[in-house]
């Protein structure tokens, strides 16, 4: 499994991207920078894009990649997630009045369409099978399980602190990496719980429920503004392996 990295930070600034995560070509995790990366040649091997929830940034360029792509795009580009979330989309994205539903354009072959997830049933995807897993964020919102022949990957989108998704985690005998959210440093810890994102010591908690310290951990939707100090408490969360990513990342596994 090939996952390039995007966009990996949780507010956008020159330089900075949000999050989006590109996997074997075709498959997207969230779509926070997808049309600002990749030409339009990649744009139209896009098959899936999984959303872990409805806030703009992990959204947006649904809206751009649609428009781009919908005079040479020869199957639909399926959005897949929770209906719940889903519906979030459908009712106040892409509705015809902030933006065209382009799953119903052009008549003769949209350029979107949905895909309902069950919680925690696996789904093929291509060459790649896929969970939802609720987590606690502001909204409702899933990471994912994702899995290959070479081994699985855990994405957990935005999140506070949680529970299921580490215990299977801690359970998945093939788990070769996580990737996992941290938005603010320490010092912002109430903000952080109040908007339901993680802190490096949040984090270090959430990685002891997991217990795995033999799989390496990297850490994505770190805030612009803050990155130097979370990348510096970030050093601190032995025995854990944790690294901060990088737009242009590509991780292997």
């Amino acid at each position: 499994m090939e996952i390039k990295v995007l966009g990996c930070y949780g507010s956008e600034l020159p330089g900075f991207r949000p999050t989006s995560f590109l996997i074997n070509k075709s498959l997207l995790l969230d779509a926070g920078a997808i049309t600002s990366v990749l030409s339009l040649e990649e744009q139209l091997q896009i098959t899936h894009i999984l959303i872990t929830h409805s806030h703009l940034d992990h959204i947006k360029d649904i809206l751009f990649l649609a428009d781009n792509i919908i005079e040479q795009n020869h199957h639909p580009i399926c959005i897949a997630s929770l209906p719940a979330i889903i519906e979030q989309i459908k009712v106040h994205i892409l509705n015809n009045s902030i933006w065209p539903d382009f799953t119903v354009i052009p008549e003769r072959g949209p350029v979107l369409n949905y895909l309902h997830l069950d919680e925690e049933k696996d789904i093929q995807l291509n060459e790649i099978t896929c969970k939802a897993v609720r987590v606690d964020h502001t909204v409702e919102a899933v990471g994912y399980i994702v899995r290959d022949c070479n081994g699985a990957l855990i994405y957990t989108g935005d999140t506070g602190t949680t529970q299921r998704i580490w215990d299977l985690a801690r359970a998945l005998k093939d788990l070769r990496a996580v990737i996992v959210e941290v938005s603010f440093p320490d010092d912002l810890q109430k903000l952080a719980v109040l908007s339901g994102h993680l802190t490096p010591a949040l984090l270090h908690k959430e990685l002891a429920k997991m217990n795995r310290p033999d799989v390496p951990v990297y850490v994505f939707h770190m805030k612009p503004m803050h990155l130097e100090r979370i990348q510096e408490e970030l050093k601190y969360l032995s025995p854990f392996l944790v690294k901060p990513l990088t737009q242009g990342d590509l991780i292997i596994i």
